[in-house]
């Protein structure tokens, strides 16, 4: 009975994740297919190690990128050196 409801979970998995490769736009396949696994490793991985994980450390990146520019070219000395 355990077997049978395992092959029935695993099923709905491949299932879903094909229908949602299917939609998905060209380019974009593989991501949609495997977020919601890629998501849930990650939270797993928050949960048990305590770290953040990839997404929040990607997000709070952009937000110092947004408060700090980065270096422009009009900061670069004579020869292109910094000044």
């Amino acid at each position: 009975m355990v077997g049978a409801v395992g092959a029935l979970f695993a099923a709905a998995l491949v299932v879903g994740m094909t229908v949602r490769a299917f939609r998905a736009p060209r380019g974009h396949r593989m991501r949609a297919a495997f977020g919601p696994i890629m998501g849930a490793g990650e939270t797993w991985q928050e949960l048990h190690t305590g770290q953040r994980g990839l997404r929040d450390s990607v997000l709070e990146s952009n937000a110092e990128q947004e408060q700090r520019p980065a270096r422009t070219d009009a900061d670069d000395g004579p020869g292109g050196r910094p000044a």
